[in-house]
């Protein structure tokens, strides 16, 4: 362990390591004794680096210093992907928190480029659900949010419906639901709930969204799909052995962003994947090394405005 008052052993820069000290920190809840140990200096530095941020305005609603490697990172992403903009946040020193920290500065992008008028369409998942729950409560005029996936007929704790519930509640916009499950039973069933007029309805304004709000899924027995029973595991067998990398809108995708050919695909009641790339700004949120390979098929899929990530996830999407 680091001595107290020994400083040689900090492995960045005086501003990166504020800066890296404050996230650590103010965002991801970490005590000074662990970032003591995480960056590899004393206690007593840790508290008056904390203390300096403060005076310096380091610290404000969000951190305002940017970590250099998170800041070459956002612009190696820009050129590989044809983004307009990419977000990448320090990695989290355990890897559980990586959706709180990435739905954070989603949360700190929405509230800033969110505007009256504007119509969203939203996916669902944890870190967005981090990115609603941080949002602050501001009345924006004339706005409207749109989920585009349907619901869970059994309570859970993150639900498609209630994440667009929440989203409007806190901007004051108009919101429509899928009135229909995530997963029909069957596929003529879909096809049934899906040629439905309030169903038509819904998917008509999210056409008309100028924004969509996304996340994606990786595949694993953790992920949402798996732990809520949506998918047997023997149909998750499958799809893997189809190629499946994760989803993108509960629909399994293969590592170039294809739609994989099985039923569980031809059940889903949601937004066509085909008509994401004609909503005009795209932005994904999702991060961890685990995500890397579904991200990569988004990215593939269809255009994307706006990425926000983390260090783990942008170095590999780069190959680092």
């Amino acid at each position: 362990m680091a001595n107290a008052d020994n400083d040689s052993t900090a492995r960045f820069p005086d501003a990166e390591l504020k800066a890296r000290a404050a996230w650590h920190y103010y965002v991801e809840g970490l005590t000074q004794e662990k970032i003591s140990e995480l960056l590899g200096i004393g206690r007593i530095k840790v508290h008056r680096i904390l203390a300096a941020a403060r005076e310096e305005g380091v610290v404000q609603f969000r951190i305002s210093d940017t970590v250099v490697d998170c800041v070459v990172l956002e612009q190696k992403l820009k050129e590989r992907f044809g983004l307009g903009q990419a977000i990448v946040v320090p990695a989290a020193a355990d890897s559980r928190n990586s959706p709180m920290m990435i739905g954070h500065a989603a949360a700190a992008y929405i509230g800033d480029n969110v505007n009256a008028g504007d119509v969203i369409a939203l996916g669902w998942g944890r870190t967005l659900k981090f990115a609603i729950n941080q949002l602050p409560h501001r009345q924006i005029s004339r706005t409207t949010v749109v989920s585009m996936l349907g619901g869970l007929t059994h309570a859970q704790p993150l639900n498609p419906t209630e994440s667009a519930w929440d989203f409007a509640e806190k901007i004051g916009a108009e919101c429509y639901l899928l009135p229909v499950p995530v997963y029909a039973d069957k596929p003529e069933q879909r096809d049934a709930f899906m040629s439905q007029r309030s169903v038509q309805d819904v998917v008509f304004r999210a056409r008309r969204a100028n924004i969509a709000l996304l996340s994606v899924g990786s595949f694993s027995l953790d992920s949402p799909i798996a732990n809520y029973g949506f998918i047997k595991p023997s149909e998750l067998e499958e799809l893997k052995a189809l190629g499946a990398v994760g989803d993108i809108l509960c629909h399994f995708v293969d590592a170039t962003g294809k739609t994989i050919d099985h039923d569980v695909n031809h059940r889903v009641c949601a937004f066509p994947m085909d008509e994401l790339a004609d909503i005009p700004n795209t932005i994904l949120v999702s991060g961890g090394r685990e995500k890397v390979a579904v991200m990569n098929a988004m990215l593939a899929r269809t255009k994307v405005s706006v990425l926000i990530t983390d260090e783990e996830a942008a170095k590999g999407l780069l190959g680092l």
